[in-house]
């Protein structure tokens, strides 16, 4: 049912036009793709050593990285640069664990990945296989593991608000993540640039053979959750196949439950034949159709989100009709969701 990511060491030539060229977006609507057409156009700067793409930057971030080559020809740095995005591929492999603020979903659409975590204060390892989805709420330490060449995979972060950090963690060791070995906090506007002086600063640090250094918890600008256990992945396919009689009678259906301990993450998939009137946010909305056709209507106009095709609706209020047979995705991202409250329950 997913429209399928484009066959990586197979695509044929790009199209001279992707199925949105010469479409009217109307205002309060942006980042319209048909992501496999996208790709195709774009995939010629797909190069060492990066081979990434920003397709949209905003309080979301979506970007497609797709590496054609193993890393064995990057520095370290080069490597380890790319993270913040939408989409990611691999082959990639790190011995670091990343720390931030907010969450992270994972739709790992072609290949499998690996996803270390510390949780409880113990390392576990989170398998992400092909087609399933898994979210990963914030303050747990992660160090992301795409070995296979050609893997291909959808991940949403959000934007840094205000003061928030994020932390570098490498421990004595890796498979064991007992003891801290080395750690730094970083404020992180872009990945890209900000992410390179940490990694360099560990190189330095661990030539010059210098004593390992460790926060005290109460000293750490972001501290780890340690309370919660994160559900495992799950197949997309399977979670669209026992809710299918939902899907079709138009209904919708939270693809996290109310039981996660995510907060953050806010997902729904739609089926159709239905209509979601006068919907506003203060925060941007990603639609993604998975099948058939949508139509989003804003003050200025109406877009019609067909198969395979994305967009952010931010802004304005806007209702979706949705075609008979149609699925889709709307997903949203609160910096807010896991901040602690003050005994109001506000953040």
């Amino acid at each position: 049912m997913l429209a399928a990511p484009p066959a990586l060491d197979s695509a044929e030539p790009p199209a001279k036009r992707a199925r949105t060229d010469g479409v009217v977006v109307p205002s309060g609507i942006s980042a319209l793709h048909h992501i496999e057409d996208w790709y195709e156009q774009n995939k010629e700067q797909f190069t060492p050593p990066v081979c990434n793409k920003l397709m949209y930057r905003g309080q979301l971030s979506i970007m497609l990285w797709q590496s054609k080559t193993t890393h064995t020809h990057l520095t370290d740095a080069q490597a380890d640069m790319v993270r913040a995005r939408l989409f990611v591929g691999g082959p990639n492999t790190r011995k670091d664990f990343h720390l931030e603020e907010g969450s992270e979903f994972f739709f790992q659409l072609k290949g499998n990945m690996e996803l270390p975590t510390i949780q409880n204060g113990e390392r576990k390892l989170v398998k992400i296989k092909q087609g399933q989805m898994f979210c990963l709420p914030s303050r747990i330490p992660h160090s992301p593991q795409r070995p296979e060449a050609g893997s291909f995979g959808l991940v949403v972060e959000r934007r840094r608000e205000g003061k928030e950090m994020d932390g570098l963690i490498f421990y004595e060791d890796f498979n064991t993540c007992k003891k801290v070995r080395w750690e730094k906090f970083f404020r992180c506007n872009d990945l890209g640039k900000d992410l390179p002086p940490v990694i360099e600063a560990y190189k330095a640090w661990e030539a010059a053979g210098a004593s390992a250094k460790e926060f005290r918890e109460e000293d750490r600008p972001v501290n780890q959750e340690k309370e919660i256990e994160v559900p495992e992945p799950f197949s997309f396919e399977d979670f669209l196949a026992a809710n299918a009689e939902k899907l079709a009678a138009g209904e919708s259906v939270n693809l996290l439950g109310l039981d996660h301990p995510d907060k953050e993450f806010e997902v729904f998939v739609i089926g159709g034949r239905s209509e979601q009137t006068g919907k506003s946010s203060d925060l941007e909305t990603w639609l993604y159709q998975v099948k058939g056709t949508a139509h989003i209507a804003v003050p200025s106009g109406t877009l019609a989100l067909n198969e395979g095709c994305c967009c952010i609706v931010s802004g304005v209020n806007f209702t979706v009709a949705r075609s008979e047979g149609s699925i889709g995705i709307v997903l949203r991202q609160n910096s807010r969701g896991n901040k602690p409250t003050n005994g109001d329950g506000q953040a």
